[in-house]
C-alpha cells in the first residue's frame, strides 16, 4: 500500500485557494502575494475533503 501522508502533503501543503475568484494557487514559500487571476490579495489554504462512506 502506498503511504498516503506523501500523497496528502504533495497535494495541500503550500497550495491556497484565492478567496475572491477561488483560482488555486501553489506557493513554495508561504502565501502567494497576489492571485493570477484577478490580483486580490486574500488566500486561504485548500481544504481537505472528509471520505463519505
Amino acid at each position: 500500500m502506498a503511504d498516503m501522508s506523501l500523497a496528502i502533503k504533495r497535494n495541500f501543503e503550500g497550495v491556497f485557494v484565492c478567496q475572491s475568484c477561488n483560482a488555486t494557487t501553489r506557493s513554495a514559500s508561504g502565501k502567494p502575494t497576489k492571485c493570477r487571476k484577478c490580483n486580490g490579495k486574500a488566500f486561504r489554504p485548500k481544504k481537505k475533503r472528509k471520505k463519505s462512506n
